[in-house]
This record gives C-alpha cells, sequence and structure tokens, in this order.
C-alpha cells in the first residue's frame, strides 16, 4: 500500500471515529434531556396534572349551578350539605361538635352558602365592561341590621371588589353590591350606633378605612351594563401601618389588625366621634398618631399579635383571633381580655385547630361566623377541607375546651 493510500486510510478511519464520537454526544445529549424532562415531568408537570384531574373530580360533583337574576351565583360551589358536613366531621371533630352537636344561640350564619363563587357580575377593568368573574375570593363577614354581609374581591385581579347581601334569618342572596375599585378588601364592621358600615382595604397603594351608611346598602340597585359603584361616605388613608386586614366593632371603637406574614402585627383602636364634625367616623388626625411607638392605652392606641392574623372578634372578657397558613390548618386563637397588650400566641389559653383558609370571624348572639376563602377557584383542592359555606359556631363549646 502507497503512502497515498495509508492517508487516505488514516483519513476515513478518523472521520469514522469523528462521525462515531458525535453520535455518542449526540445520544448522551439526548438522554441528559430525557433524564431533564422526566425528572421535570415528575417534580412539576404530574404534580400539576394530578391537581388537574382532583380539579375535574370536584368540579363533577358539583351541586347543579342556580344563578341570581344578576348573574350572582347562588349554588354551593363544591358540595352538597351531607358531603361538606362529613368533612368538618372527619376531619376536625372538636369543630364540628361545637358546631352542630351544641344547641345554637342563633341559627343566624349556620351553613349559609357564599354566593358569587361561580360567577359574579361586575365591572371588569381590562374589558371596561361589565362581564363574569369566576374567582372571587371571600374576606370578610358581618351581621348588619337585616342582613348578612359577605365582602370578596376577584383573585384575578380584573373585576371590582363586591359585597354579598344576604337575608340574616334565611341566608337567601339578596344582591350584590359593587365597590370601587380592585382593592383587596380584608375585614367589614358595622357600627349600630352610627349606622355606618365600614371596610379595610387600599386607597392609593396605602390601607384604607372606608365606610357608608346602611342607607346606601339598602338603597344600592345595580345596573346589568354599567358599573354603579357604591359611592363611600368616607376613604380615609392609614399611613403608619402597612396591610389593613382584621376588623371588628366593640364598645364605640373601631379595632383594625395589621397583617404582617413574617414579623409580629398590630391591633390599633380607634374611637367612633359621636358628636361634632366627625360624628360616627374618625379622624385622619387620629389615625396619624398610631404609630409604632404608641403603645396600647385606653381607649386608643395599638397592641401587638401574632403574624399572619386574618380576623379578630371580641366577645365578653375574650378575644378571638384567626390565623391563616395558606393551605396548612388555621388556627383560632382565643385570648382573656387582659392579654389585650400582647396578643402572642404564648399568651393565649386556647388555640383551636381549624380548616385551611380561615379569613374573618365575628360574634353574633353567643356564636362565632366564620368565613373561610378556601372555597374560592384560586386555593379549592381535594386533599383539603373545602368550606364553602359560612360556619357558625357556639362559642360556650369552644371555651369549655380547657
Amino acid at each position: 500500500m502507497g503512502k497515498k493510500d495509508r492517508k487516505s486510510g488514516k483519513k476515513l478511519v478518523s472521520r469514522k471515529k469523528h462521525h462515531f464520537h458525535r453520535k455518542l454526544r449526540l445520544l448522551i445529549f439526548n438522554l441528559i434531556l430525557l433524564a431533564g424532562l422526566a425528572a421535570w415531568g415528575y417534580y412539576w408537570a404530574y404534580p400539576a396534572y394530578s391537581q388537574w384531574q382532583m380539579k375535574q373530580a370536584m368540579l363533577a360533583a358539583r351541586p347543579k349551578l342556580t344563578k341570581a337574576k344578576d348573574g350572582t351565583s347562588t349554588s354551593p360551589a363544591w358540595h352538597k350539605l351531607t358531603a361538606y358536613r362529613k368533612a368538618i366531621r372527619d376531619n376536625y371533630s372538636f369543630v364540628y361538635q361545637a358546631a352542630y352537636q351544641t344547641p345554637k344561640r342563633t341559627t343566624v350564619g349556620q351553613d349559609v352558602v357564599i354566593p358569587g363563587l361561580i360567577s359574579t357580575r361586575s365591572y371588569d377593568y381590562q374589558a371596561k365592561k361589565i362581564t363574569s368573574a369566576s374567582a372571587m375570593t371571600p374576606q370578610g363577614i358581618a351581621v348588619v341590621y337585616n342582613y348578612l354581609l359577605i365582602t370578596a374581591y376577584d383573585g384575578q385581579h380584573r373585576h371590582a371588589s363586591v359585597i354579598y347581601v344576604l337575608d340574616k334569618k334565611t341566608g337567601k342572596f339578596l344582591k350584590t353590591v359593587r365597590l370601587p375599585g380592585r382593592q383587596h378588601l380584608g375585614g367589614i364592621a358595622y357600627d349600630p350606633k352610627g349606622m355606618q358600615i365600614w371596610l379595610t382595604g387600599s386607597k392609593d397603594g396605602q390601607s384604607a378605612l372606608m365606610s357608608f351608611s346602611l342607607a346606601k346598602l339598602i338603597e344600592y340597585v345595580a345596573s346589568a351594563k354599567t358599573s354603579d359603584q357604591l359611592v363611600y361616605d368616607h376613604e380615609i388613608p392609614i399611613n403608619s401601618i402597612a396591610k389593613a386586614s382584621a376588623l371588628t366593632y366593640y364598645d364605640d371603637q373601631l379595632f383594625v389588625g395589621y397583617f404582617n406574614e413574617n414579623g409580629h402585627g398590630k391591633v390599633a383602636s380607634y374611637k367612633l366621634a359621636r358628636s361634632g364634625q366627625y360624628k360616627n367616623t374618625i379622624t385622619t388626625s387620629e389615625i396619624s398618631s398610631i404609630n409604632e411607638s404608641v403603645f396600647w392605652s385606653d381607649p386608643d392606641g395599638t397592641t401587638s399579635m401574632n403574624k399572619q392574623i386574618q380576623g379578630l372578634a371580641i366577645y365578653g372578657d375574650k378575644i378571638f383571633l384567626s390565623q391563616s397558613y395558606g393551605s396548612q390548618d388555621s388556627k383560632l386563637y382565643i385570648f382573656p381580655i387582659t392579654a389585650v397588650n400582647n396578643l402572642d400566641e404564648s399568651n393565649a389559653e386556647q388555640v383551636v385547630r381549624m380548616p385551611p383558609y380561615l379569613e374573618q370571624i365575628t360574634v353574633y348572639k353567643g356564636q362565632l361566623l366564620c368565613l373561610f376563602e378556601s372555597a374560592s377557584s384560586q386555593y379549592a383542592r381535594q386533599d383539603i377541607t373545602v368550606m364553602d359555606r359560612t360556619l357558625s359556631v357556639n362559642i360556650n363549646a369552644l371555651l369549655d375546651n380547657n
């Protein structure tokens, strides 16, 4: 074999080796890619698919859809009543006992279907017209005159926030009140002396207290085609403390809880004026006086509280705080009134395990009414106890757990 043939043979061998190495590298790359895709599928795609399957199963079991004339869904979002109660009994036996196996002081707020979870007609800020929202998220609950009020905001942040108005005695849905803006509403409370309804929310990127009269609530009629948003009587920005959430009325005062995801929150009390220029409201200067340096005083001031507090209620010599950890079990803290200077978990007399996503709580005639956001399409899952109704618990039965 000549030199030329030997050189061409070496080049042929070299090309074959190069081709082989290229195939080998491509094979290794494909194997790594497949392994990566398999890992991604295991850790992300499969759980997402499983969640989708569970949601489809929940949808299949959903009770028949009914709507009011204004387009608000009035049927339960996920459960028939028997399934709803069974889930509470199986997973939260003490709560079930206090809610269903103890005589009630009142039936107001007992198993009331939360409306609007499937469909709520409200102003769509993107489409600039009235459309249907499917992700309304319940936040606040209050008994107001002859009504039970439930606040909600759009979890997709498109539609105007709303208040659902229900008959206090029967729980029947009456109407939806559209509020200005897409704000993340917090608590709702009623001042029976001033006949004013108060809300916590936001204004211009800051926490705020808003109020309107009972008369406005009664007179409000929504249009099917225009926004017709209710106009507040008062909008008071709160500059010193962010994320106002919990709210309750007690003894001529508004008690406002300020949510904190990581550290301790605060509770501030504001005295409602009963005469003069600011009758049945509070002044901006009074709110400005509540800051980090002011301690709890009588009647006005602040106190610290545990983190992630969603609801606040006062009954007799007890203070109740609801704490939500997302999809984990919620907690209901019960404090003696003497612990008002430091509403930290270590000072609680009792801690009651509750279903996930517990939001506002309110007291009415010896019953603790509880509202959950777990039935919103944003949070509903088959592996948690989804609460698509209000829960009424006998307070004495809770206190008998000592």
